[in-house]
């Protein structure tokens, strides 16, 4: 039976590290599978920021110190990305309903490790708007995402702190019990990068004293 739309683009790498019998061609597929519907986000993230930086431009006279300019720009951002991966996530629901007549029993875990994972990966894109990156913050983030997934699967005792570990399903202790990343880690790391990005840029902004 062919895997799920959900599984495939949204569960992550399959394999297990500690496995003797790890298919390297198969991991870098589903990696590739994996990164994918990320790259969208981005993309579709990257038209947001820039349509975003005409309208501010513009209308930044409006708020009185640079931390509410930041605030409303973070919340603004991150519910538009999360509405971005939420519809690619119910995309490929309506494809396994359709193909399949049911969803998979683990659709609600996936979505759940995709969606904070998402959240971080777009507070890191907003972070990389901020600096004279920008334009290369889509490929730092698919390569970073890439890379430290690739350090973890290679090395099992530090892939609980490796970024690209975190919103796989396939990688977690709910697929692999005995092997797998905590779950409960892996979202507390990602709740405090999120917190931490957000002050970071709230003071880096004050520093500058100037909207972006």
């Amino acid at each position: 039976m062919e895997q799920s739309m959900v599984l495939k683009f949204f569960g992550g790498v399959s394999q297990d590290a500690s496995s003797l019998a790890v298919d390297f061609e198969k991991v870098l597929r589903e990696l590739a599978a994996w990164l994918l519907p990320i790259g969208v986000c981005l993309l579709a993230e990257g038209l947001r920021l820039e349509k975003w930086r005409k309208i501010e431009t513009l209308a930044s006279y409006r708020y009185v110190t640079v931390k509410k300019w930041w605030r409303r720009k973070f919340a603004g951002i991150m519910r538009n990305g999360v509405l971005t991966a939420a519809v690619m996530f119910i995309m490929a629901m309506a494809a396994d309903i359709v193909n399949d007549g049911k969803l998979s029993d683990k659709s609600l875990n996936v979505f759940f490790l995709w969606l904070v994972h998402m959240i971080l990966t777009m507070t890191f894109f907003l972070m990389l708007d901020l600096t004279g990156v920008r334009k290369l913050a889509p490929a730092i983030l698919l390569l970073s995402e890439g890379g430290t997934f690739l350090v973890g699967f290679s090395n099992t005792r530090i892939a609980r702190f490796m970024y690209g570990m975190w919103g796989m399903y396939f990688q977690s202790k709910w697929y692999f019990e005995e092997t797998g990343v905590s779950v409960l880690s892996s979202i507390l790391f990602e709740m405090a990068l999120i917190a931490l990005i957000y002050l970071a840029g709230g003071i880096f902004l004050e520093r500058k004293g100037v909207f972006v």
